[in-house]
């Protein structure tokens, strides 16, 4: 908790950590133990073939999927600009930042996500577009208040491409991420945790964390006394804290369930379907 006080310099490499809305705390720690528990449930009957290669699974119907999507994205306003501490003043100011920067994030890591989309498959995969809304919307919680503009918009950008990434990996693995937790959790948070750390500058780091102090910590692009740097290596510091943690407690959680078989259903209700057996089925994707 010390590590994580934005406000307590003497723990951390003098800075704290700079995790304004959660990405760390929240969608790494989410991300990881996601990770976790798909490897040890393990894949869908019929998800991979010989050699781990990938095979699409029936979905669900993309206009919920994508009006879930964006039930996501207003709550992110709330959760975001929520965090700030105090709403008067030069706090009230940030509130707009609070909302464009989290915009932003969402916006560019979709474009991008739709954009290496069609580099691999030929066209819009509307899931992952989905995907990459949640993705920038995950990296949009660690510096929503303290990044400039232009910065958000690289953050989201970034958050995209990673998602693309690690979702390949999964399929690679043969690890069967059903809806993606890992890439889009771990993935986004993982970039908004870095991205604050590089691209935070005083001023908009003393109004968001309501800190007076002489020695006011900047991203790693800004000259502030050395504590650039500093920032940086506490965020990445704190980063790979949280995901060891994460990683134990899902093994700690999952591992004991599996061994008492609590993970799976039976084979017969696998073979029929979950939507089938529980509500006599649900409404397909049809492909477009």
């Amino acid at each position: 908790k010390q590590w994580y006080q934005r406000r307590v310099r003497g723990y951390l490499m003098k800075t704290g950590v700079l995790d304004f809305a959660g990405s760390s705390v929240v969608h790494v720690s989410g991300g990881i133990m996601a990770l976790v528990g798909a490897y040890v449930v393990g894949p869908r009957k019929g998800r991979f073939a010989g050699e781990r290669a990938s095979v699409r699974m029936p979905r669900q119907n993309v206009t919920y999927a994508a009006l879930g999507a964006f039930f996501f994205w207003a709550g992110f306003y709330a959760l975001n600009m929520g965090t700030i501490q105090n709403f008067q003043g030069d706090s009230v100011n940030a509130l707009g930042k609070v909302a464009v920067n989290t915009t932003l994030c969402a916006t560019a890591s979709a474009i991008a996500v739709a954009v290496l989309s069609v580099y691999r498959e030929k066209r819009i995969e509307p899931y992952s577009v989905v995907n990459g809304i949640c993705t920038g919307l995950a990296g949009s919680s660690a510096g929503c208040a303290t990044m400039t503009t232009e910065g958000a918009l690289v953050t989201g950008l970034l958050c995209g491409a990673v998602y693309f990434l690690l979702s390949s990996i999964l399929c690679s693995a043969g690890v069967d991420d059903v809806t993606d937790v890992w890439p889009i959790h771990f993935g986004g948070g993982m970039v908004g945790m870095l991205s604050a750390a590089f691209f935070t500058t005083q001023s908009f780091y003393k109004i968001a964390v309501l800190d007076s102090g002489d020695a006011t910590p900047c991203g790693a692009l800004y000259v502030c006394d050395g504590l650039g740097w500093r920032l940086f290596v506490a965020n990445l510091v704190f980063l790979i804290a949280v995901s060891a943690w994460s990683f134990v407690a899902g093994l700690a959680l999952f591992l004991p369930l599996k061994v008492m078989s609590l993970l799976r259903v039976d084979k017969l209700t696998e073979d029929a379907g979950l939507d089938f057996m529980a509500d006599k089925g649900a409404v397909p994707l049809k492909r477009f």
